[in-house]
Order: structure tokens, then C-alpha cells, then sequence
């Protein structure tokens, strides 16, 4: 046994204090506000949310991807900021006054991203995005010298490394054997959302949520676990550059006073410990209530919701990590890129600057919705599989990509577009089998939340593809805001997560149409069936060869 025990963070979880109705000062014009803050792969969005859910000021402003011919997937944390930054005077200056109403501020962000920060919190280093792949060899290396993490993390931790260097503890591994100047200077390495919690207080923190793809944590107790010793020293990883671990539900700081005057806001705003974009999804989209199901489509595509324990289906990647709030854990399943496989084939394809001419419209998705709608379900056989940065869950491909298969001189742009909306839906239905078999439920709704639920066809096409009912959410862009909001709210006690349904504002609510649920079966077959007969055409592997 020689290595000491995992080490546990021990907290008080904030009292909640059952609101009498929904009503009253939650919607009153002095209701409190939330600052909540959702970074993406894309860009920053801020909204200034009351208790009822309602945005008083948002705004959203892009953040530059830098990929690499080397696996590297890169973004400027001081452009983050100055993006922030920017969003925030936006949604402040259009709710005049509402600003003083700011009592609380809650991150979220993407994760498995990692910035390294000195003790201020302001970056040494850029950050190291999920998709980001040169970690993978200090990782492989890694769990060929210590086999013994691999039982370690199934015991504690709940998801090993899978060794394509997408996790934190890869890039971890990367910047200390890479990047030896950057790794002298950090203080700490945080996620995305961290960093940002960092700078607005002054103070380096994380909890058990947040640090989850690092991979060093206990997980056992959920959000009451913490640092686990054996993994940290096993993993040989630099102790004194982890950050500090407080309880999810801790406040981190108060708001830095030149932050509170630079961005316009009051003295005293209450800075609590981050959430990741996961689980700002689940409260968003209240999955962690009965049988629905809560579904983004952003940049990929992750279904969520709750369940009891730590849980795992490795073989179809999917698992589930401490949840903030007592006893549960959050479902992660990640089905792959989403969103952003519709923007590639619009800036890409349809709408391309290139060699061939400026193509460009102002607003490549303005037409989408119509595009789609005029072309018959099916696409008229046309498939696309979104596997552009390869198979998350549930098949765990990294070297599959993508594809338009069964085009012929009728196919149109338009025929282009519904395949990449129905792939999406197909990715979904596919994970879904394992998804329930995970939680152990099935789950009768779909929740759409996120940019891709602005899209009506959309929405109609994963209530045709899944067979179940699809509700649409009202601005679905501010989903991961909202659920942040309202855990905050939560932990003020002006909220019953409970009763969260009541809160969710739909757009419309879209019933599966069974005219064509034969034709969308034919087609999931082949969209599954087509992962595994071109997989000896995928790049890296020999044809007629078996996987490594």
C-alpha cells in the first residue's frame, strides 16, 4: 500500500431553501442578478440573468482557433479576456442600470483545455485545447511506464487516459516535457473556466468539477472528493503546480475593485468556484430531472443528465464525473463535432472564399432552416458523417473522418445541408441505446439547448431521427448561462433546483413524424454500418488491417 491515501476536500454544501412559489420577487425589476460567463471553442458569451431565468443583457464575441500541422489546437487566453471583456461592456450597456443588480458572478467553459497561469491568474502560456493531440505521446509513455494507472483511474477516478492527448493531464505531460520555459513560469495549470474565475478574483482556485479531465482526482464522494496522492505520484506530475482545490459551492473572491471599475460593475460582487459546460447544460436544460434527456448542439454535440454514482461504459465511451451538487454525478458523452461540421461545409464548401472566387455571405446559417425544409427527409439518400476530428462515443475513433457518401448529379447544396443536419441527428441516436443503458432509464424527451437549436428544422429532424419528442428552448444560445445562473441562484437559496422545469421557456415543442421513421431506420443503419466498413480507408490504418 506505501502511497498515502487519497486525500478528500471537506465542505459544507449550501442549505437550499425551497422558494414558496415562482413567482413574486424572482420576477420583480430589483430581482438579483447572476453574471454568468460561457466560453466556448468559439467565443465568449455573457448574460446578466435573473432568478426566473430571464436575460436582461447579453452579448457574445468570437475567440480565433489556432490549429497546427502538428495536432495543435491552440487559443490566446489574453484574447479571451479582451473578448470577455468586450462581451461584458455589450451586455451591460444594453440593460441601462441593470448592472447594479449584480450580486453574483459564475464561469463556465469547454473543458479539457488547459491554460498555464502564475499566481495572479494571468497567463504564461497559451491554451491547449481538447482537440489539441500532442500531448498523446508523453501520455502514451506514460501509461506504458505505470500500468498501474489504468486500475487506479477505473477504482478513483472514473475515466482513464485514453491516450490521444485530448485530456488535461496530456497536455499537462506536454507542457512540462515540451515546454520547460512555459512550465517554469506557471504557477498553477487551469481550465478555461478557472483561468477566468483566476483573473477576476486574483486568487487560483479549482474544485473536483472543474479539474475532472486532469485525471488526478478521487471521485468516489462525488463533489466531496478531491487530490488523490497515488495518481498524482504515480502520474509524476509537479504537485506544486496544481491549483488550489476549494468546495464546488465556495465563493473564490469577491470581484478585484479594478476589475468592478473597469467593467462598470458594483463593489462586493460574490465571485463563485466555476462550473464546466456540461453541467451549466444539465441545469440549463433541467436533465437532471426524470427521464428527459438535455441536448447541445454547439461545437459538438453532448447529450447530458444525472444520475446516482460514479458510472462507466468504456467500450462506448461514456462515463460520468462529480456533479456540483451532493451525491449525483453528471453524465459525459461526448458524440463529436456538431456544430462545427456545419459551419466547416458552410465557410468550407458552400459559402468558400477561395482560389475558385469569394463566395462569402454575411450570415451563412440565414438560409438554412429554408434550404433544409425544401428538400425531402433523407436528403434523397445523401449521408454525411460528421467525423471530422474522428468518433467520440460511442465507437472512440480518432482516425475515422468525414464524409458524404451517395452523391449523384441530382444532389444540391441543399441536399448537402439536410445530410449534415440528419448525420448529427444520426451521431445522436446512436449514442443513445448505450446512453440508457448507462443510466439505466430511457429518456422520453430531448431538451434542445444551445446555437443549433435555433434552427426549427434541426429540431424537427431529431424528433424524426431519435423517435421521441424534441423541446425547443427559447434562445437556446443562453442554455450553459441559465444553468449557471440558476445553480447560483440555487446556492443563494432563490431557486429549488427541484422545480427548475417550471422555469425552461420553450420556442415549440416538435413530436416525431411516423411517415418517416421507416425511411430514418433504413438510414441509421447505414450511417452506423458505414463506421465500420470504411474504416480500412481511414488515415493511419492499412487496408484489410485490424486497430492497434
Amino acid at each position: 500500500m506505501g502511497i498515502t491515501a487519497c486525500v478528500a476536500v471537506r465542505f459544507r454544501l449550501t442549505r437550499l431553501r425551497r422558494p414558496s412559489t415562482l413567482g413574486g420577487p424572482m420576477g420583480s425589476p430589483h430581482a438579483p442578478l447572476v453574471l454568468a460567463i460561457d466560453l466556448g471553442t468559439s467565443g465568449v458569451r455573457v448574460a446578466l440573468i435573473d432568478p426566473a431565468g430571464r436575460s436582461l443583457g447579453s452579448a457574445m464575441r468570437p475567440v480565433a482557433l489556432r490549429l497546427g500541422a502538428d495536432g495543435a489546437a491552440e487559443q490566446d487566453p489574453d484574447e479571451i479576456w479582451r473578448a470577455f471583456g468586450e462581451a461584458l461592456g455589450a451586455a451591460v450597456g444594453a440593460a441601462p442600470g441593470a448592472a447594479a443588480r449584480v450580486t453574483t458572478l459564475l464561469c463556465g467553459s469547454q473543458y479539457s483545455s488547459l491554460v498555464p497561469v502564475d499566481a495572479r491568474g494571468h497567463p504564461v502560456g497559451p491554451l491547449v485545447l481538447y482537440l489539441d493531440q500532442r500531448g498523446g505521446p508523453p501520455s502514451r509513455a506514460l501509461t506504458r511506464r505505470c500500468p498501474q494507472l489504468w486500475k487506479l483511474w477505473l477504482e478513483r477516478h472514473g475515466m482513464p487516459s485514453g491516450g490521444g492527448g485530448a485530456d488535461s493531464l496530456a497536455h499537462l505531460l506536454w507542457f512540462q516535457s515540451e515546454r520547460p520555459e512555459i512550465h517554469a513560469r506557471a504557477h498553477a495549470y487551469v481550465e478555461p473556466m478557472d483561468y477566468l474565475t483566476a483573473r477576476l478574483t486574483g486568487r487560483v482556485t479549482a474544485n473536483v468539477c472543474t479539474v475532472f479531465p486532469l485525471l488526478l482526482t478521487d471521485n468516489r464522494r462525488g463533489s466531496a472528493g478531491g487530490w488523490c496522492d497515488e495518481l498524482i505520484d504515480a502520474a509524476g506530475v509537479d504537485r506544486a503546480r496544481l491549483p488550489e482545490l476549494v468546495a464546488p459551492d465556495a465563493v473564490v473572491g469577491e470581484l478585484l475593485a479594478e476589475q468592478a471599475r473597469a467593467f462598470g460593475l458594483p463593489a462586493g460582487i460574490r465571485v463563485l468556484s466555476a462550473i464546466n459546460d456540461t453541467g451549466a447544460l444539465t441545469f440549463g436544460t433541467a436533465s437532471h430531472l426524470g427521464d428527459r434527456l438535455g441536448v447541445s448542439i454547439g461545437t459538438t454535440l453532448v447529450p447530458t443528465t444525472l444520475v446516482d454514482g460514479m458510472r462507466s461504459d468504456l467500450p462506448h465511451f461514456l462515463l460520468t464525473q462529480p456533479a456540483p451538487i451532493p451525491e449525483r454525478h453528471v453524465l459525459m458523452a461526448e458524440g463529436g463535432l456538431a456544430g462545427k461540421a456545419l459551419d466547416f461545409v458552410l465557410t468550407q464548401l458552400i459559402y468558400a472564399r477561395d482560389a475558385l472566387g469569394d463566395h462569402r455571405r454575411e450570415d451563412g446559417f440565414a438560409r438554412l432552416d429554408a434550404a433544409v425544409d425544401a428538400t425531402p427527409p433523407g436528403a434523397d439518400g445523401v449521408l454525411f458523417l460528421p467525423w471530422l476530428t474522428g468518433v467520440w462515443s460511442p465507437a472512440g475513433d480518432a482516425r475515422a473522418r468525414g464524409a458524404f457518401l451517395n452523391l449523384g448529379l441530382e444532389t444540391t447544396r441543399s441536399h448537402l445541408l439536410r445530410g449534415v443536419l440528419e448525420g448529427v441527428a444520426f451521431q445522436l441516436r446512436w449514442m443513445l441505446p448505450h446512453v440508457e443503458a448507462l443510466t439505466g432509464r430511457r429518456h422520453d424527451e430531448l431538451v434542445f439547448g444551445a446555437g443549433g437549436a435555433r434552427s426549427d428544422a434541426w429540431a424537427q429532424i431529431l424528433a424524426d431521427v431519435c423517435d421521441r419528442p424534441v423541446r425547443q428552448l427559447a434562445e437556446p444560445q443562453l442554455t450553459n448561462c441559465r444553468g449557471a445562473a440558476w445553480l447560483a441562484f440555487h446556492r443563494q437559496g432563490l431557486v429549488d433546483l427541484a422545480a427548475a422545469d417550471a422555469l425552461l421557456v420553450e420556442r415549440r415543442r416538435y413530436e416525431p413524424r411516423p411517415a418517416w421513421r421507416g425511411l430514418y431506420d433504413d438510414l441509421a443503419g447505414r450511417f452506423v454500418s458505414a463506421h465500420e466498413r470504411l474504416r480500412p480507408l481511414f488515415p493511419g490504418r492499412q487496408s484489410g488491417a485490424d486497430d492497434e
